[in-house]
């Protein structure tokens, strides 16, 4: 039997139902070839990540995505990427990830990387300065070498974007696993959305596990001024 570990990487800003959904949908998709998942990881990105105003600091994100996955038998929260003094890129984060996998059930175990539809419409993104947010070498990488996990979100279009990159061998496409989840879709459901809510003083109650919910309190995160 096929053994892999599943890597979901994102700001975490602050995690969703919908983040651990995505996983649990996942590990579902790939039970159901006869692949059997050994663990998921939830690593948020390091401070520096595209200067984003919206990002809070990495030891509260962190410690969101810890009391998120509190009651998870297989999830958990990783820190080494957003303790790095500057941003790694996914391919990266994958390199090391792989290694410490495998070291620690077989080195025969793999790892695949899940994301959003969203993610993957970002591949296109040029960052402020000009720059590409994700390199085509990485992609196709990323595709051939580990593993490609895509939730469909709405308005996201993951699998047009990929045909429309030159740069990205068509039959690369094909290696990709689309993932849907017909059971509770919850794709609507963002950090953005949550960030907005608590600014305005509604409820997010069940939109993120209670863990998180509390921490944000006690912390006093996202209010507004």
């Amino acid at each position: 039997m096929k053994r892999v570990a599943l890597l979901a990487v994102g700001s975490f800003n602050p995690p969703t139902i919908a983040h651990l959904r995505m996983l649990e949908v996942a590990r579902c998709h790939l039970e159901s070839k006869d692949t059997q998942v050994v663990e998921g990881i939830m690593s948020p990105v390091a401070d520096s990540y595209n200067n984003k105003s919206t990002l809070i600091k990495a030891s509260h994100r962190l410690e969101m995505v810890r009391a998120a996955t509190k009651s998870s038998e297989w999830i958990r929260a990783d820190g080494w990427e957003c303790t790095r003094a500057t941003w790694t890129r996914t391919l990266d984060v994958l390199a090391h990830h792989r290694e410490q996998v495998q070291a620690k059930f077989g080195s025969d175990v793999g790892l695949m990387l899940v994301v959003g539809g969203d993610v993957v419409d970002s591949f296109t993104r040029i960052l402020p300065d000009g720059s590409n947010l994700w390199k085509s070498a990485d992609i196709i990488k990323i595709i051939t070498e580990f593993g490609l996990l895509v939730l469909s979100r709405d308005q996201s279009h993951p699998m047009a974007t990929i045909q429309e990159m030159t740069e990205i061998p068509k039959n690369l496409a094909e290696k990709i696993e689309m993932i849907v989840d017909d059971v509770c879709p919850v794709s609507a459901v963002s950090s953005t959305r949550l960030r907005a809510a608590i600014s305005a003083k509604k409820s997010i109650k069940y939109a993120t596990p209670d863990e998180v919910i509390d921490y944000i309190r006690i912390n006093d995160l996202y209010r507004s001024s």
